[in-house]
């Protein structure tokens, strides 16, 4: 009889991520999906997979106190709504972590964020993996164990773009043909300086004055006050794939790593406006290789576009990094001998 995976997404990126996971076992095992009901995770799902899935738990804002309990209130509610599984795998993931440890079975996580709250699910997961960027130091203090953390070249990005064929016909989907991509800051996760003041109302205003088209992808629905009164933005009405947002774009700028890094793999000019404390450990990785941009300062942010050109990046490198994981991974699941 097949043993039973369980996969658990919390946000947009986990998508395009678990997706060539999901392809290099489907064929060995049964699948469980689950998903939180945040932004275009629900939508991105059923354009990508549109397989059967389990809707549990809502984004709880920026308050601390509510994330928390956020947190027991979605564990309880998968624990209620899950048939039985063997092996659960997740990107982070709180809530999913401690439903794997409640009922005595393994769980592997995937992971390149070290300035999260990531203590609050080391200790219950089985195996991590986290890019070679961040430092080994700082994942042990967090908790993991290092005998159950593997440590790959790359970054989380290069895993999915590996496998990654442009949509021919994205372009239709939008107004213009070039276009910049911007998505504000991620002003209610944990690691984000919420006092900061978003500079996306100033980035809005300069490619105005410049005539730059931009795509626009809100994170919440008070993002979308910024883009009043201007003709040359554009947002869907549908959740769209941010691989092809990127791939297709002249420069992609956003108050988060994910796009910015999935931009820089490809090539694309991209630049990070992240609000947070400190930068994660992969984007000054990226800084360091003149990959990645980082201001908050909008006038500067428009001087580097002026001058970034596209690179031709070769593929290879992103398929080098996904073979890395995937043998891995498969050798972890096997030694589990679910």
């Amino acid at each position: 009889m097949k043993k039973t995976i369980w996969f658990d997404f919390t946000n947009v990126p986990h998508v395009n991520f678990l997706l060539p996971l999901i392809r290099l076992l489907e064929n060995n095992y049964n699948m469980i999906f689950s998903l939180r009901d945040f932004a275009e995770t629900e939508e991105l799902f059923r354009q990508k997979l549109n397989k059967p899935y389990l809707l549990a738990g809502k984004h709880k804002g920026d308050n601390k106190i509510s994330k928390v309990v956020g947190v027991f209130e979605r564990a309880r509610l998968l624990n209620q709504m899950l048939p039985d599984f063997d092996l659960k795998i997740s990107v982070g993931g709180d809530a999913s972590n401690m439903v794997a440890k409640w009922r005595g079975k393994k769980s592997i996580t995937f992971d390149d964020n070290e300035t999260a709250p990531n203590w609050r699910y080391s200790h219950f997961t089985d195996f991590a993996f986290w890019p070679k960027a961040v430092e080994v130091e700082k994942l042990l203090r967090q908790g993991f164990k290092p005998n159950r953390l593997y440590q790959y070249e790359g970054f989380k990005e290069d895993i999915y773009i590996a496998d990654y064929l442009p949509d021919d016909s994205f372009l239709n989907k939008l107004p213009f043909r070039k276009y910049v991509v911007v998505r504000p800051e991620n002003i209610q996760a944990n690691y984000v300086n919420t006092k900061q003041k978003s500079i996306v109302p100033d980035l809005l205003n300069i490619f105005d004055k410049t005539n730059i088209n931009v795509l626009f992808l809100p994170r919440y629905k008070e993002d979308m006050m910024y883009s009043k009164g201007y003709k040359n933005i554009f947002i869907p009405d549908v959740a769209i794939d941010g691989l092809d947002a990127c791939y297709y774009s002249d420069a992609v700028i956003t108050g988060a790593g994910t796009m910015a890094r999935e931009a820089a793999c490809m090539g694309v000019p991209a630049v990070s406006f992240y609000s947070g404390k400190n930068l994660l450990s992969v984007d000054k990785k990226m800084i360091e290789m003149s990959w990645l941009f980082f201001s908050r300062d909008a006038d500067k942010i428009f001087q580097y576009l002026q001058r970034k050109k596209r690179e031709n990046k070769s593929i290879l490198r992103s398929r080098t990094v996904l073979n890395d994981v995937k043998e891995k991974l498969s050798e972890v699941i096997e030694q589990m001998r679910l």
